[in-house]
């Protein structure tokens, strides 16, 4: 009977565990910190090749701008952090931190809705199709790219989350290189027609998220 239970036990086993292949040991910081590097090396170098917006020194002797620009660096740094510890099956010691990214990323949809009410929608339908917008294709299409590698190295049980930040780690990088280079400072063509469409990409991609960073 004994032996009958151990057999059931195994084949058990195998049926949950037989399509799995073994992963090798990350080190989520280093993967995260390397992610970081190459994005902003990626993110400046980009936008000194298209070239600064030609109102740059005006634009960061503006308060506003400057914290602005700190503001996605910070929440870009904290969700590049969140996705790469996502990807341990070990992460619940992490999941206290996923406050951070999430608070900044709540003021930044404030500051922007604050905006939005002061300075409204701009010249949205003359401009739809700008360069910014084409821009901000070039800023983001690499670090996705990274970021999706470098992840699928290891073995998130939290796939959907670790989709999200990696949309927002990969979008706020996206956002300072297009602001770097976008003399757009109206919030309605900046942010909402120049970003967020790529934002809302993202998130629609994620629902593969489960099938992209499995096991």
């Amino acid at each position: 009977m004994s032996c009958d239970n151990n057999n059931n036990i195994d084949q058990t086993i195998r049926n949950l565990c037989g399509d799995l292949k073994p992963m090798e040991c990350v080190n989520p910081m280093r993967r995260a910190l390397l992610w970081i590097l190459l994005v902003v090396t990626y993110t400046t170098a980009v936008a000194l090749t298209i070239g600064l917006r030609e109102n740059i020194i005006e634009a960061m002797n503006r308060e506003e701008y400057i914290f602005e620009l700190a503001l996605a660096f910070a929440t870009g740094i904290a969700a590049s952090l969140m996705t790469f510890w996502l990807t341990i099956p070990d992460c619940e010691r992490y999941k206290k931190f996923i406050a951070v990214p999430v608070t900044l990323l709540s003021v930044q949809v404030f500051w922007m809705l604050d905006r939005l009410f002061f300075e409204g929608m701009g010249d949205i339908r003359e401009n739809w199709l700008s360069h910014c917008w084409m821009n901000t294709l070039l800023h983001t299409t690499l670090p996705a790219i990274a970021v999706i590698l470098l992840v699928r190295k290891g073995a998130t049980v939290m796939p959907c989350a670790l989709a999200s930040f990696a949309v927002l780690a990969v979008s706020e990088f996206g956002w300072i290189g297009m602001r770097l280079v976008c003399p757009k400072d109206n919030v309605g063509e900046a942010y909402f027609l120049n970003f967020l469409p790529y934002v809302i990409i993202g998130i629609v991609a994620g629902f593969a998220a489960k099938k992209l960073f499995r096991w």
